[in-house]
Parts: structure tokens; C-alpha cells; sequence
């Protein structure tokens, strides 16, 4: 099973190329599932965030308010810092446990991880290939009002607090290039997902090429997959 690390900024349109590997067959983990899952179930990880961020972040029920918690984090980078030193060693090993049991069912030849801050967070060794989504600044800032984003500002903080997506895309083995149409989006997905297919189908026939985790990193060649304008 080839695993893939998804991740881009801030509304460039993650969540999009994910679901376009879903339909085209990959199984799909969300880190952002993860964390939602941990700070509704996990005592331990709500005493922490509550034990860095205080008792505002809590909702009238006692939970963890993710919107009060997202404006703290999102506007000031020591605090985002603080979340995921606190939250990330578990996603990371939510991350291997889930890829561990998609393997063991032999029903996906390709899992897809969309992770907002897996370079951030140094978690590169989980995956044999990774792809970064990218799109213009007003397509963001288009994206990001359209799902309640309050302003500008907002979400340049926001990106401020990131890695910058052009390091990001240095990194990677696939970029998919997000401005476009949809169909233009999901033409290079699609396009990425075959070739990912066809690189394991020639690993499975010749062994001397398989190489743990690098077997599909070292032919990928930092290949880029960009939508015509």
C-alpha cells in the first residue's frame, strides 16, 4: 500500500483533492477527524488544552469549543505551537494505527492522509509520497469568506502562522495546482492516482525495487502536475 501525506495552506482546496482520491478509490484519513475525535473523547487531551488555553476555551456543556479554541490558535503562533506539541504525537500515532488497519484489510492499493501541518510538525517518515495543494492568494481568500471567514487579516494570520507554501512545494513529490476548474483539478488527481498504481503494480513485480518506505519517493522525482489556465 502506497501511503500519501495530502497537505497544502490554508484554504487551498485539501479537502477537495481528498475527497477526488476517494472517488477514485483511496482510503482516506483526516488528521482534522483526528483531532476533532481526541478533543470530544480523550479526558486527557481535553485536561491538557484546558491546562494551556483555560476554562474560556470550554463550551456551556464542558466540552472543547473548537471555534473559541481555532481563534486563539489561528491568531498567534506561540499558541498553535502549544496545540499541536500537545495533540500532534497523538495524531501521528492515530495516523500510523489507521494506516496499519487499512493495510491489513488489502482493500486499498492507496491511502491519502490530509494533514494541514504535516511538514510543520515533522512528520514526513509516515509517507512514501507526498502532495502539496496550492492555489493563488485571492482563490484562499475567495475560499476562506465563503466558509465564514471573517477577513483579510484573519487569514493572513493565519497563513503567517505556516510554513510558507512555496517550502512546502519544495518538498513535495506532486503538486496539484488548485486555480483551475474543478474537472481541471481532477484531471491531475486523477493523473497522480494512475501513476501512483502503475509505480506499485512495477514494484510488486520487481522486488529489487522496493525499498521500505522510499520505493515510491525515489521514482517520483519531485514530479509536478499543473492544471492549464
Amino acid at each position: 500500500m502506497i501511503r500519501v501525506g495530502l497537505t497544502g495552506g490554508c484554504c487551498t482546496g485539501k479537502s477537495t483533492v481528498a475527497e477526488m482520491f476517494s472517488r477514485l478509490g483511496a482510503e482516506i484519513v483526516s488528521a482534522d477527524d483526528i483531532v476533532h475525535r481526541l478533543l470530544r473523547e480523550e479526558g486527557e487531551i481535553r485536561s491538557g488544552v484546558v491546562s494551556v488555553f483555560g476554562e474560556g476555551v470550554l463550551a456551556r456543556d464542558g466540552s472543547i469549543d473548537r471555534g473559541k479554541l481555532a481563534g486563539l490558535v489561528f491568531n498567534d503562533k506561540q499558541s498553535l505551537t502549544s496545540l499541536t506539541d500537545l495533540l500532534y504525537p497523538r495524531v501521528k500515532h492515530e495516523i500510523k494505527r489507521l494506516f496499519a488497519e487499512v493495510e491489513s484489510r488489502r482493500a486499498h492499493e492507496i491511502c491519502v492522509a490530509e494533514v494541514p501541518l504535516l511538514i510543520e510538525e515533522g512528520t514526513l517518515d509516515l509517507y512514501d509520497v507526498i502532495l502539496v495543494v496550492r492555489s493563488s492568494y485571492s482563490n484562499q481568500l475567495t475560499r476562506f469568506l465563503e466558509r465564514g471567514g471573517t477577513s483579510r487579516e484573519d487569514l493572513d494570520r493565519r497563513i503567517a502562522n505556516q510554513m510558507d507554501l512555496s517550502q512546502k512545494e519544495k518538498l513535495a513529490n506532486y503538486v496539484v495546482d488548485n486555480d483551475g476548474s474543478l474537472e481541471q483539478t481532477f484531471q491531475q488527481v486523477k493523473d497522480i492516482y494512475e501513476n501512483l498504481r502503475l509505480r506499485r503494480s512495477r514494484s510488486r513485480c520487481d522486488s529489487s525495487a522496493v525499498a521500505g518506505s522510499g520505493e515510491v519517493r525515489g521514482e517520483v522525482n519531485k514530479a509536478k502536475i499543473k492544471s492549464e489556465r
